[in-house]
């Protein structure tokens, strides 16, 4: 179910997966996994698995029927590229945003490598934004090395989310 959001960068959330796995310190106060709890307890459909990773197909089309323009921040509430994502999987959910060409859709990852690496195999609709998180120095590199090595698979860091870093980020060098 795709929702309106009260994430001042964007509009709309659309979930096609929920649920995901820690990989990093930024993950630690993961509000996805608090929020996935509270829904579950709630008996919110999507949410029976809590915070388990879960593919959810009968969400793919949801894009589709909306014609009003809209900024879409996808999976809100998972990790696009999850090593438990199939990449036919995420296939699809770029086949739907390429469809909506209406739309802007945010992607935003802390699985930078996966990201560039299915970025090999697939042409990004313009409408797609690809980002990736930065949370400190160590776990920031993520957002430069996609860079580095998308640009001749056509992935592009369209944008990073820098939450709650207190640390300068001078160090954090993007090409092209």
């Amino acid at each position: 179910m795709s929702t309106q959001s009260r994430i001042e960068w964007t509009e709309q959330t659309w979930n096609p997966t929920v649920g995901c796995t820690k990989i990093s310190p930024g993950c630690k106060n993961c509000y996805a996994e608090t929020m996935a709890r509270r829904l579950k307890a709630m008996g919110v459909r999507g949410y029976e698995n809590g915070f388990r990773l879960t593919l959810m197909p009968q969400r793919l089309s949801e894009p589709l029927e909306r014609r009003k323009p809209t900024v879409y921040f996808v999976n809100s509430m998972s990790d696009l590229f999850h090593e438990k994502v199939p990449f036919e999987y995420i296939r699809r959910v770029f086949d739907v945003m390429a469809r909506a060409r209406q739309h802007t859709f945010q992607v935003l990852t802390k699985r930078a490598e996966r990201m560039a690496e299915f970025g090999r195999s697939v042409e990004v609709p313009a409408n797609v934004w690809l980002g990736v998180s930065v949370e400190n120095r160590k776990h920031g590199v993520r957002a430069s090395t996609c860079c580095a090595r998308s640009r001749p698979a056509y992935v592009f860091c369209r944008w990073s989310r820098c939450s709650k870093t207190s640390v300068r980020l001078t160090w954090l060098r993007f090409i092209g």
